[in-house]
C-alpha cells in the first residue's frame, strides 16, 4: 500500500517537475506575454469600474490565445496577479463571469489536446476557483470527458477541479468513471481529494452511500475512510460492515477505526471480542480494535486492554498501552502489569513511562 502510494507522489512530483521546467526553459517569453495578457485584463477592469461595457473584441482575443498552452500558463499567472490584488469585488465578479463563454470553449479545445495540455488545463481551472464567478454545469459535463483519458495527472487534476465546483452529482459520476477504467489511484489520493471538497460534505457523502455497492473494494475504501472524516451519522452502517465477515478486511478495518472516532455502544462487545481473540493471524483486527477502545468506558474495556499487553504482538500491545493511557489508568495501575513475569507487558509499558518522560522534558524545554 505504501508502495502504491509513494508511486503517485513520485508521479505528481515528475508532472510538477516537467511543469516547472517548461516555465523554467521558456521563463523570459512567458514573463513577456504575462505581462500582455496583465495589461490587457486591467483595462478591462477599468472599463467595468469606469461603468462601461467590456469590450467583446477583449474575449474574443482570449479565446483564440489562450488555445496555446504557453498562452494559457502566461494567462494564468497574469490572472493571479490581478486578483491578488485589492480590486473591487463588483468589478472582478463582472470580469471573471464574462469568461464563462471562453472557459466552456477552452475546456473542449483541450479535450482533445494531450495528455499534459488537458491536465495543465484542469489545473487552471481548478486554481482559479471560476464556480464562484459562473455556472460550471457545461464546463464540468465536459471535463468528466477528462477522466476518460490515459494520464494519472489529468485524472488528479480533474478530480481536484471537480472538488471545487462543490457539485456532488459531478463528482461521483468522475468517481465512477475512474473506477469503471480500472486506473490506478491511491486509496489515500482520492480520500484526501474528497476531504477538499468545497460543497456540503452531507449530501456528497448521502450522493456516495447510495452508491457505494457499485464501487470497486478500493474505492469503497476510500469512500469509507471519508466518512470517517466526515460524518458520525452512519454508525448502524459502518457496523454492518463491522461485522459482515465475507468483506474485504481493509474494509472491516475502515469500519473499526470508525468507531473509534464515534462512540456507538452496540460496537464496543465485538471490538472487545477482536482485542480478546488469541489467533495471531487476526492481530490487525486486535490492534485497530485496541486503539478504538480508548475512548470506551468500563471495566471490561479496562481489562481487555490489560490482557492484550501480555500479547506477543507488538502492535497489539502498543496499541493497547496507548489506549490504556487514554483511561487515565495511574501509575500504580501501570506498575502491577511491569511488576508481573511478562517481559513483553513490562518492555511496552517501561516504553510508554520513556515516551512520557522524553514528552514532558520537551514541553519543559520548549517552555
Amino acid at each position: 500500500m505504501l508502495y502504491g502510494y509513494g508511486a503517485v507522489c513520485v508521479s505528481m512530483i515528475i508532472f510538477n517537475f516537467v511543469y516547472n521546467m517548461i516555465l523554467k526553459g521558456s521563463g523570459h517569453r512567458l514573463k513577456k506575454r504575462s505581462k500582455k495578457f496583465k495589461k490587457c485584463i486591467s483595462e478591462q477592469m477599468e472599463r467595468i469600474q469606469d461603468g462601461k461595457e467590456a469590450e467583446t473584441k477583449h474575449f474574443s482575443y482570449l479565446r483564440k490565445k489562450l488555445s496555446k498552452v504557453q498562452n494559457l500558463m502566461a494567462f494564468d499567472k497574469a490572472l493571479e496577479s490581478v486578483l491578488s490584488k485589492d480590486e473591487s469585488a463588483i468589478v472582478e465578479y463582472e470580469y471573471m463571469t464574462l469568461m464563462q463563454p471562453v472557459m466552456l470553449y477552452l475546456a473542449g479545445v483541450y479535450k482533445k489536446r494531450e495528455n499534459l495540455q488537458s491536465a495543465y488545463f484542469a489545473y487552471f481551472v481548478g486554481k482559479h476557483n471560476f464556480e464562484k464567478y459562473m455556472n460550471m454545469e457545461d464546463i464540468q459535463s465536459v471535463m468528466l470527458e477528462y477522466m476518460d483519458k490515459d494520464s494519472l495527472y489529468c485524472r488528479i487534476n480533474t478530480l481536484q477541479a471537480l472538488y471545487t465546483f462543490g457539485n456532488e452529482e459531478s463528482v461521483v459520476d468522475a468517481i465512477s468513471i475512474l473506477d469503471r477504467s480500472d486506473a490506478f489511484m491511491h486509496e489515500k489520493i482520492l480520500t484526501d481529494g474528497l476531504l477538499s471538497y468545497t460543497g456540503d460534505h452531507d449530501k456528497l457523502i448521502h450522493k456516495l452511500w447510495s452508491k457505494i455497492e457499485s464501487f470497486s473494494e478500493r474505492v469503497q475504501l476510500s469512500i469509507l475512510n471519508y466518512i470517517r472524516f466526515k460524518s458520525g451519522d452512519y454508525c448502524e452502517e459502518m457496523f454492518s460492515i463491522m461485522q459482515d465477515e465475507s468483506n474485504d478486511k481493509e474494509i472491516r478495518f475502515s469500519a473499526i477505526r470508525y468507531f473509534g472516532k464515534y462512540i456507538y455502544e452496540p460496537a464496543k462487545e465485538p471490538l472487545i471480542a477482536f482485542v480478546s481473540d488469541k489467533n495471531p493471524i487476526n492481530w490487525e483486527y486486535a490492534a485497530i480494535s485496541a486503539t478504538s477502545l480508548a475512548k470506551y468506558e468500563g471495566d471490561d474495556v479496562i481489562d481487555v486492554l490489560m490482557d492484550a499487553m501480555h500479547s506477543s504482538n507488538w502492535y497489539v500491545r502498543y496499541n493497547a498501552s496507548i489506549s490504556l493511557e487514554n483511561h487515565n489508568l495511574n501509575y500504580k495501575d501501570l506498575i502491577e502489569v511491569v511488576g508481573g513475569k511478562d517481559r513483553y507487558a513490562r518492555e511496552m509499558i517501561m516504553y510508554r513511562l520513556d515516551s512520557r518522560r522524553m514528552e514532558q522534558e520537551e514541553r519543559e524545554v520548549m517552555t
